[in-house]
């Protein structure tokens, strides 16, 4: 089995795993009101895969086995290969509007470029190991999601807590580890969990550094769930909250052993702390095209919402929609600019030290555009992209429901009263509702918040680009200059 329905996806998830959601046990996930439909969202893009006029993008056949899988994880060789991923992800994020971060899609990724990684810095055991893990979700299709992040216990120190997930025994054919993680998006939908590095370890800290995987129904293991946005609302007055809530968790282990066979780390620090930086960057594209997704959705939505009170015809609103669809289209230059670097990358690490060096006037350093323009470009994109949506709705966000609007007392009067010019009430109801869910609700809270965290810690992510050798590259250029300038 290759390649899965939304309702075999649907009963895999049935495996009794330790779920708690609003400080309840729940047994069945898929039978959970506050899962429906993110349960539906995925169910869809699994089945869209048999789709005959999707297939041929968002499936390919392995050139070893001749089974086909997901487009997602296809390690590219060429830059044909790295457009046909391409393709696939912004055919999956379109289809989710970009509202989702942690598709399986962003694993599937994730795991190639961990093993880019391990390839990199010369882990080839480790490398082997995790290769054979993707080679088991091309064959069964699976929902996987991470945790990466140490609790919240100490921040004034990168150091791991004592609370953070460890080695606690190590016993013949694995080890056994206990502690916490967080924060895993899709936790609660997802079949298995990837755990992997965040901040570097240092020395000392061996027995916290730890990559491995697990099926989330393993003994031990606890799902926290923070509180459902999805509150069973409908789709009318929660049209994304309903659709689209990922669902977050802190993931508990508590004494959980883990087979050698699902090991990929544990305890060496220079695989461990060499994983982060040295990817080769298909996780940047997969998340370049969900931010471009998202940002083409919030440019339309400010456009229909303007249409809808009539502020389209407004030079001051068509100033703010313009600029949002200004960077709409550097996102979609970017997104051409992250495969075309991609490729470089892919082309450069085969090469080795046949590679071809720069010429005159060409970047010494290679370029980081995927993480960079994630880092920098897209959370400010979309923030403001999300603030001219509520500059154009204003207060007319704040709608009633629509249980106002079928009411037999009071539904004529709502008719008559709240419609826009040449648009029935309904309609505007409808409209107000996703702008609302868009700005104002606690799924556009988690929204915002998860846009400026997207890739860890923002403050963190400008050091690192600080101590990076293409700072040292263009402070080269400065003061070549510079000297140009001296006597003699």
């Amino acid at each position: 089995m290759a390649i899965r329905t939304g309702e075999q996806y649907r009963q895999s998830l049935q495996d009794g795993r330790r779920l708690f959601v609003d400080g309840e046990r729940v047994d069945d996930v898929t039978a959970h009101p506050a899962f429906q439909g993110v349960l539906s969202t995925l169910g869809a893009l699994y089945d869209a895969q048999a789709d005959p006029e999707l297939a041929g993008v968002l499936t390919t056949t392995d050139a070893d086995s001749g089974e086909v899988h997901s487009t997602t994880l296809l390690e590219a060789q060429d830059h044909d290969d790295v457009l046909a991923r391409l393709r696939c992800d912004r055919l999956r994020t379109d289809l989710t509007y970009g509202m989702m971060g942690r598709l399986p899609d962003f694993m599937n990724a994730y795991l190639l470029d961990i093993r880019s990684s391990l390839l990199f810095v010369g882990k080839q055991a480790e490398a082997d190991r995790l290769g054979e893990y993707i080679q088991r979700l091309r064959r069964e299709d699976l929902a996987v999601t991470h945790t990466l992040v140490d609790p919240q216990s100490d921040r004034s120190t990168q150091d791991a807590p004592p609370e953070a997930l460890h080695v606690v025994e190590r016993r013949d054919g694995g080890i056994v580890v206990s502690g916490a993680r967080l924060l895993s998006t899709l936790a609660p939908v997802a079949n298995e969990v990837f755990v992997g590095p965040y901040v570097p370890r240092r020395p000392g800290q061996e027995e916290y550094a730890l990559v491995f995987t697990l099926p989330l129904a393993t003994e031990g293991l606890s799902i926290v769930c923070r509180q459902a946005y999805d509150r069973g609302d409908g789709r009318f007055d929660t049209p994304l909250s309903s659709r689209f809530d990922e669902g977050d968790a802190i993931l508990v282990f508590d004494e959980v052993f883990v087979p050698e066979e699902r090991v990929v780390v544990a305890g060496d620090l220079d695989a461990y702390n060499g994983i982060v930086r040295n990817a080769v960057g298909y996780g940047p594209l997969q998340g370049a095209a969900r931010s471009t997704a998202k940002l083409r959705f919030l440019a339309g939505l400010a456009t229909v919402a303007a249409r809808t009170t009539g502020r389209a015809g407004t030079p001051r609103y068509q100033e703010e929609i313009g600029e949002v669809v200004g960077r709409l289209n550097v996102a979609e230059g970017l997104l051409d600019g992250i495969a075309l670097d991609l490729s470089r990358r892919i082309a450069n690490r085969r090469a080795g030290a046949d590679a071809v060096a720069p010429g005159p006037g060409e970047p010494e350093v290679e370029s980081r555009v995927g993480i960079s323009a994630l880092t920098f470009f897209f959370p400010e994109a979309i923030a403001k992209a999300v603030e001219v949506l509520r500059l154009v709705a204003g207060s007319g966000a704040i709608a009633m429901t629509e249980g106002e609007l079928r009411n037999a007392e009071i539904g004529h009067l709502i008719e008559k009263y709240v419609h826009g010019p040449d648009v029935p009430a309904e309609r505007r109801l409808q409209v107000m509702r996703m702008v609302w869910d868009m700005t104002c609700s606690p799924f556009a809270a988690r929204q915002a918040l998860y846009e400026r965290y997207y890739t860890g810690d923002p403050i963190i992510g400008r050091v690192l680009f600080f101590s990076s050798p293409k700072t040292g590259e263009a402070e080269r250029m400065a003061e070549r200059l510079l000297a140009d300038g001296l006597p003699g």
